[in-house]
């Protein structure tokens, strides 16, 4: 206990915490000898004076070491990953996927669910029905050797020190501090066993990250430590704050990144799937550049393989796809009060709306509804006439989507001049 309390009074009075005190934190939170008030005040104590460095990759292997790894190493290629740090209508992983094993790489992927206002890649795939998210370990090798993709869920067994801090984290306001945020990302893409991993960041109101410097310093602790363990890791910044394409939803999203796949869908949700294809070719065992990586993932989608993929890859996990037979639950209309452009569309409205419709959860205990969510009907830039469509919102019941619909409503603003529409990829590292 007084081991504890020197440790917590260290960082309280603004030293660094060297790699036997991180080890001795998190080894007895894991263990359950640091009981939870005492974790809680080192928490508060690293938030309030800030984690160097060198602090920040302790704590990563630390947290790595707290659990099993797991050994890709029998495939004898590089598989690779890229995670989000969550946005709304962020249904990339459903494109990349398939669309990087379609041009001859492996993709392999341990997902979480959504929570809050963004969404989660496994909530999505099993709005597929029989879609299997968890697979023995062996399995998970099997198919990506067998297909070149797979997305599973996280296993409990996996850096259990993350599980715990998180949830303390989330209950006593200390989750806003980057070097815990990279050490929860970074130990659970080095425990799941991944070669080499892009970061998509995301910028802007429906964000974590609300700004461009914030989210540079994010990924610069990540890939910190991913050199710390030998893991590449790119970064690549996009913009969150307006929407991800036009469907905010578990099936909804699914079927966008379906019209994606066969050659439709938003320019948006294309352009992020294709530059992060590009990027992670680039760190595959191909031997090609982003440009030439580029080209391949473009030819994928023009020619229908990454379309096969995806097919290939829902029926191998289980799941039955029938695109075009999703039937949409009732919905409620948000129409335009007056003439205009749309020149913002609150991402983070829009996702608390989908949130309220049944697509999201408040706690990690929450069932949600596969069908639920919001589509746009205008994006940012376009002219809209008095009692345009804006938006439509789709729940079981009535009373969920006119809750929806009110807090949905305000997320648009209307201006008498056209907007400056910026990228959505916002740079690279």
């Amino acid at each position: 206990m007084d081991v504890v309390n020197d440790i917590i009074a260290w960082k309280r009075d603004g030293h660094e915490l060297d790699a036997a005190r991180m080890d001795a934190f998190v080894a007895g939170v894991v263990d359950g000898s640091i009981p939870a008030y005492q974790a809680s005040a080192l928490l508060m104590a690293m938030v309030l004076r800030g984690l160097s460095d060198a602090e920040t990759v302790a704590l990563a292997r630390a947290m790595v070491a707290s659990g099993k790894t797991l050994d890709l190493s029998a495939l004898r290629r590089p598989v690779l990953d890229k995670h989000s740090s969550g946005g709304v209508g962020d249904k990339v992983t459903l494109v990349l996927a398939p669309l990087v094993a379609a041009c001859g790489a492996v993709f392999g992927k341990m997902s979480g669910r959504g929570l809050g206002h963004t969404g989660g890649t496994l909530d999505k795939l099993e709005s597929i029905p029989g879609f299997r998210v968890r697979l023995p370990q062996g399995e998970f090798l099997r198919q990506l050797e067998r297909i070149g993709v797979a997305v599973v869920s996280q296993s409990d067994r996996l850096v259990p020190a993350d599980r715990i801090l998180y949830a303390l984290r989330d209950v006593t306001a200390t989750v806003e501090e980057d070097g815990l945020i990279a050490a929860s990302i970074m130990s659970k893409k080095v425990a799941s066993g991944t070669s080499a991993v892009v970061l998509d960041v995301k910028v802007g109101r429906g964000a974590f990250v609300k700004d461009l410097e914030h989210a540079r310093d994010l990924a610069r602790r990540c890939r910190l430590i991913g050199e710390a363990f030998s893991r590449p890791v790119s970064c690549v910044y996009t913009a969150m704050d307006a929407p991800l394409g036009r469907a905010v939803g578990n099936r909804l999203e699914v079927e966008e990144a379906w019209d994606v796949l066969t050659g439709g869908g938003p320019d948006d949700v294309r352009e992020v799937a294709l530059t992060i294809a590009a990027m992670l070719l680039a760190l595959s065992d191909l031997g090609v550049d982003e440009g030439e990586g580029r080209r391949r993932a473009e030819a994928a989608l023009a020619d229908g393989r990454a379309a096969q993929h995806f097919e290939r890859w829902c029926y191998v996990q289980g799941g039955t796809w029938k695109p075009g037979e999703f039937h949409r639950l009732a919905g409620r209309e948000v129409r335009v009060p007056e003439a205009g452009f749309v020149a913002a569309v609150d991402a983070f409205a829009v996702g608390r709306a989908a949130q309220v419709s049944g697509a999201g959860r408040r706690t990690v205990d929450d069932a949600v509804d596969p069908a639920a969510g919001v589509v746009l009907a205008a994006v940012v830039g376009q002219e809209v006439a008095a009692g345009d469509l804006l938006a439509t919102v789709y729940a079981r019941d009535a009373g969920r989507r006119e809750r929806a619909a009110a807090v949905l409503a305000p997320a648009f603003t209307l201006a008498d001049e056209a907007p400056v529409v910026g990228p959505v990829v916002l740079g690279r590292e």
